[in-house]
């Protein structure tokens, strides 16, 4: 075993830590520096099959303190105490009392840690209003502006969602499901199947955009998260409802719409899509499936959907406006992503499966008059969705949305209101 004394301390080399040394060309000096400063041997091994090399190696050495800090202090030695971190710089004799819904997130944002930055400095998951510490890695995020990913009612929205958490398998009463004509269960199974893959996507894509925040805006990171999980709800619950009633799985969406939510490139353009354009047709869609529904279940199922996919509303619309007070000159980027969003949606038009299934559901059959009275009514749901939709951007100050749509989604708006 090869050793060497530093401080007065026997450094050893183990025979299978020096023998990998002399097959990756590190020297047996620098080991016993790694190993003296507190590297561990199997730390080493890696680092050398990684392909690191001594150079490498040895500047790091010299570098940060955190390795060559790791050191243990002799056997029976306390190590030294060193306490500068109490002398950290952040505010102290700060106490966060409970508001009326308990000690929420609005709760603990007071002083200067409720102090949201136009611009996060910090690379790395340092939480907001800790003090900082040199030589930290960056951790690789993309997002470090307020503008880009701020709504005001991001906390608000994460209280509430994880207040209001269910569970879709003993939360809904999955025995008051009674047999359905086959032509109505394969039309629910068919419309389930289409929801449980819009969920699933919506994770997806959120899951990709998480990642990218800095953790000055931890706010909507929290509220991304929580809404994650309720995406993640909405797959597995209708994918149950599909089985649960000796039907199955329909067949899957021909995905057009949903291309554009993918191909977003940047997390506003993802927000204006899906959460302002998308959820908001799929919270109409939901509430018209709560009137159809069949049994307890099914109700319980639609509104509890309903409740989930409205704070994800909320956020988008609460995104869009803080986008267009705050960065007036992206309005012009904000309606390109919406018109981009509206053509997709009027190609999924042409999503034959699920409008002839929601067309039977909502005509109670597929009959020729319950066809034509379902048709009827999916017409009406068409308007409602359009139209709760241009009223949400009027609200933002986006009311000249109305005369950019395509002819086709005009086609379905009401007359504007005076």
């Amino acid at each position: 075993m090869a050793e060497d004394t530093a401080a007065g301390v026997t450094v050893q080399v183990p025979p299978d830590l020096a023998a990998k040394a002399e097959e990756k060309g590190w020297p047996l000096e620098l080991l016993r520096q790694a190993l003296a400063q507190g590297g561990q041997p199997a730390d080493l091994m890696r680092f050398m099959d990684m392909g690191v090399s001594p150079e490498q190696a040895q500047a790091f050495l010299a570098g940060p303190r955190a390795f060559r800090d790791r050191g243990s202090p002799p056997p029976g030695q306390a190590p030294a105490l060193d306490l500068s971190w109490m002398n950290v710089s952040t505010e102290w004799g700060v106490r966060a009392r409970p508001d009326k819904r308990g000690l929420t997130i609005e709760a603990i944002n007071i002083g200067t840690y409720g102090e949201v930055p136009e611009v996060w400095e910090h690379q790395t998951e340092m939480p907001r209003g800790a003090g900082p510490i040199p030589d930290v890695e960056s951790m690789g995020y993309t997002i470090y502006q307020k503008q880009e990913v701020w709504s005001e009612n991001a906390a608000s929205l994460y209280e509430e969602g994880i207040q209001r958490r269910w569970r879709p398998a003993t939360d809904i009463p999955w025995d008051t499901i009674e047999p359905l004509p086959d032509d109505i269960e394969r039309a629910m199974c068919q419309l389930c199947t289409h929801l449980s893959e819009k969920a699933q996507l919506e994770a997806d894509v959120l899951a990709r955009w998480l990642p990218e925040i800095s953790y000055g805006y931890h706010e909507v990171k929290l509220y991304l998260a929580a809404t994650i999980s309720e995406c993640g709800r909405h797959a597995d619950v209708f994918r149950k409802r599909a089985l649960a009633n000796g039907g199955g799985l329909g067949i899957q969406s021909p995905g057009w719409g949903f291309r554009s939510i993918v191909d977003a490139r940047n997390y506003s353009e993802m927000v204006v899509i899906q959460m302002v354009l998308h959820d908001g047709f799929t919270l109409a869609q939901l509430a018209h499936g709560e009137a159809f529904a069949h049994n307890g279940a099914e109700k319980l199922i639609f509104r509890l959907a309903m409740q989930d996919k409205a704070r994800h509303v909320a956020y988008g619309i609460g995104h869009l406006k803080h986008v267009l007070i705050h960065r007036p000159n992206r309005r012009q980027e904000m309606q390109r992503y919406l018109e981009k969003g509206e053509r997709a949606l009027i190609v999924d038009d042409r999503d034959t499966p699920t409008r002839e299934a929601l067309a039977i559901l909502l005509g109670g059959g597929k009959s020729e008059s319950q066809l034509n009275e379902g048709y009827n009514r999916l017409l009406a749901v068409r308007r409602k969705q359009f139209n709760e939709y241009v009223h949400r951007l009027d609200v933002v100050g986006l009311g000249d949305r109305r005369e950019r749509m395509h002819p086709r989604a005009q086609a379905f708006l009401d007359p504007p209101r005076n």
